[in-house]
């Protein structure tokens, strides 16, 4: 094979320059194209269906805002990295009736556990929870003695944490 420059006839200093020189850009040819290929990449973005997670829902008014951060931070950090959908609604100041049909309107977006804030719900609570029985509530306020009632006068973060995820994940009756 005829090339135009030849390193047999060069110092061996010049061949190993030469040849370390091939050797450096092979590497650095191959590091380029391994980088380009692989290397750091946009994340994916990952449509789940969320329609299927439980769905955990605050209610409280304009009265109550002042308790419910800590609740609302709450139910965040048990929804966090878990199947739980968390929904936060408040009811605006209208008066004593009002609050009824916002209550009702959790249930019709299927909210597994509904957590009240406040004594102004109270009696809106208190009617939901007597006409379903099988819908879950908690209270945080007032008392109110129903089977399928929880209520707290005031309840820690850590409490309303795990409510909410024993709500999402009850456990059965038949396991140990």
């Amino acid at each position: 094979m005829n090339l135009p420059f030849s390193l047999q006839n060069r110092p061996r200093q010049a061949r190993l320059t030469a040849a370390l020189g091939a050797l450096i850009t092979v590497g650095l040819l191959t590091w380029l194209a391994f980088s380009v290929l692989t290397g750091p990449q946009t994340p994916r973005i990952v449509a789940n269906n969320v329609s299927r997670n439980f769905r955990t829902c605050l209610i409280n008014d304009q009265h109550d805002a002042a308790m419910t951060p800590s609740v609302w931070s709450a139910v965040q950090e048990a929804a966090q990295g878990a199947a739980i959908n968390a929904q936060h609604i408040v009811v605006p100041d209208t008066g004593n009736a009002a609050p009824l049909p916002y209550v009702n309107s959790l249930m019709q977006r299927h909210c597994g556990l509904i957590i009240s804030v406040g004594p102004d719900l109270h009696d809106a609570i208190v009617t939901a929870a007597q006409h379903n029985p099988r819908q879950q509530f908690v209270s945080i306020g007032q008392p109110i003695k129903l089977p399928n009632m929880h209520s707290f006068s005031s309840a820690s973060q850590s409490t309303i944490s795990s409510m909410v995820r024993g709500a999402a994940h009850p456990q059965s009756p038949h396991r140990a």
